[in-house]
């Protein structure tokens, strides 16, 4: 833990007021249940633009799995949160692997295997938009002192992993499949 405790002493001091907000209001917006409403609504209209059924199927399956197995593991691994000196948010339970951070992952890595098989350019810009957004989230969770570094790799790997296992059950096909199958819209690129 040497290296996460160094990490997170050295980012408490170094925050600042816009940063500081920055990081506190994407941890606000992911606490509401509507969030998720808007998030599964989001996802069903992602699923129908790109008749990408599958690949939101999967995406939604890997969040939910990733999450209640992060939460179980939390209570086994039993990793304490950052102590309250260097955190910015209150927080309570254990740490790792971070929730979100499985979350994030899991709904994310589906939706980017997608947007690499299809070749499509729009779906490239999904895919940096759901890699930034993964980014983001997981390294605003540290900067509040809400989770060690360490807690959310290990809720990325998990996610992405889930995510990965999800893709490959529920939508197996090749790179180029959509282009074959007929399902991509627009000119091809």
């Amino acid at each position: 833990m040497g290296w996460d405790v160094a990490l997170l002493e050295a980012l408490a001091g170094h925050r600042t007021e816009w940063a500081d907000a920055v990081a506190q209001g994407l941890m606000d917006a992911g606490q509401p249940t509507s969030t998720y409403v808007a998030a599964a609504v989001l996802a069903l209209v992602f699923a129908w633009v790109f008749r990408a059924w599958r690949s939101v199927a999967a995406a939604m399956l890997a969040s939910v799995v990733a999450t209640v197995i992060a939460e179980y593991a939390k209570e086994f691994i039993g990793r304490p949160r950052p102590p309250a000196e260097l955190a910015l948010v209150p927080t309570d339970g254990f740490a790792m692997p971070s929730s979100i951070g499985a979350l994030t992952a899991g709904a994310a890595t589906p939706l980017i295997l997608w947007g690499l098989r299809s070749g499509r350019r729009t779906a490239y810009v999904v895919v940096a938009l759901l890699v930034a957004g993964t980014v983001l989230v997981g390294a605003s969770m540290v900067y509040l002192g809400a989770h060690w570094l360490s807690d959310v790799l290990a809720g990325w790997l998990l996610g992405a992993a889930l995510g990965l296992g999800a893709s490959l059950v529920l939508d197996p096909r090749p790179a180029g499949s959509e282009r074959r199958l007929g399902t991509a819209r627009g000119p091809i690129p």
